[in-house]
Order: structure tokens, then C-alpha cells, then sequence
């Protein structure tokens, strides 16, 4: 049994509850740093690799996709909000949130369909799996930036990225 096992710890996520009682449990291995990198920015079970020149010809795509899952998910807080306090909203009623719900779902799908991992969605962030000077690497995208500048190796994490390399430097991106 895999809970029982030191270099395991046991998850208890929605989704991990959910594989239990359906009988379906993958030990999760112990990761003592804080980058928990043997949770996340694993390059296994992806459909893709981009590489640099293919990621970036997705940017534009990408951006609408983001820009609209930004305006949606503000409204849904607003509306749930609303509904949760009982009060009217400009924005609508359980129909809308039911509506935006619909309409977040499918764009967060295009993501994973274009065979980029979706990390967060608040904020947004998504990793391009791909190979830099042979390396495997996570192009990584972060909601508010317009260009894909950045890269990190997949047992490092967020914590890790760094420039690409030739991405000028500067301000805000």
C-alpha cells in the first residue's frame, strides 16, 4: 500500500479523493524542498513538444484565449458573489454563471487541446513542454505578459525560470 511507504506522502486533493473511491491510487513521491518538484513540471504524459518557433507562432492565439478567460473568470466571481450574498448584480443571475462556468471550461480546454499544461488559473499560467539546446524544458507563460520569454526545467518549477535565451530584457512585459 502505497500510503504506508516513507519516500510517499499522502495527497488529499479533490481529485486524489475521487481516485480512491474509484480504487485508482499513484503514490505521490516525498519532495522535502519548497519548489515541490515532484509534484509538478513533470514532462511525462504530454502529447506535444514545441519547439521555441512553434510556440511563439501560438502566442497570438493564446492571448485572446487568455484576455477572455481573464474578463470571464472576473465575472463569475462577481455574479457568484453576488449569489452567494443574496444581492442583484448587473451582470446577471444563475443562468449567466452557468453560461460563464461553459464558456471558461471550453477556452481552458483549448489550452490543454494545443497540448499546453494549464498550472494555474489565477492567475493564468501555462507551460509549453519543449526542448531547448537539448535540453527538455517548460516555455513558461504567466497571465500580464504579451511575448513568451521564459523557461524553466521541469524538476525546478516556477521557482526556476529564467529568460530564454536572446529575449531582450526590459521592464514590465
Amino acid at each position: 500500500m502505497a500510503a504506508s511507504r516513507p519516500d510517499v506522502m499522502a495527497s488529499t486533493t479533490p481529485a486524489t479523493r475521487r481516485r480512491r473511491r474509484r480504487g485508482i491510487v499513484r503514490p505521490v513521491p516525498a519532495v522535502a524542498d519548497w519548489t515541490r518538484a515532484g509534484l509538478f513540471g513533470r514532462l511525462s504524459g504530454v502529447d506535444r513538444i514545441f519547439t521555441l518557433e512553434q510556440a511563439r507562432l501560438l502566442m497570438p492565439d493564446l492571448l485572446v484565449r487568455a484576455d477572455d478567460v481573464v474578463v470571464a473568470r472576473a465575472d463569475l466571481v462577481e455574479l457568484q458573489t453576488a449569489l452567494n450574498q443574496g444581492t442583484a448584480s448587473p451582470l446577471g443571475g444563475l443562468p449567466e454563471v452557468k453560461a460563464l462556468e461553459a464558456r471558461l471550461s471550453e477556452t481552458l480546454g483549448w489550452f490543454t487541446a494545443e497540448g499546453l499544461d494549464l498550472k494555474g488559473i489565477a492567475p493564468l499560467l501555462l507551460d509549453f513542454p519543449a526542448q531547448l539546446n537539448g535540453d527538455d524544458v517548460l516555455l513558461c507563460w504567466l497571465e500580464g505578459e504579451r511575448e513568451l520569454r521564459w523557461y524553466h526545467r521541469p524538476e525546478h518549477g516556477f521557482a526556476g525560470r529564467r529568460r530564454i535565451p536572446g529575449t531582450a530584457s526590459g521592464g514590465q512585459e
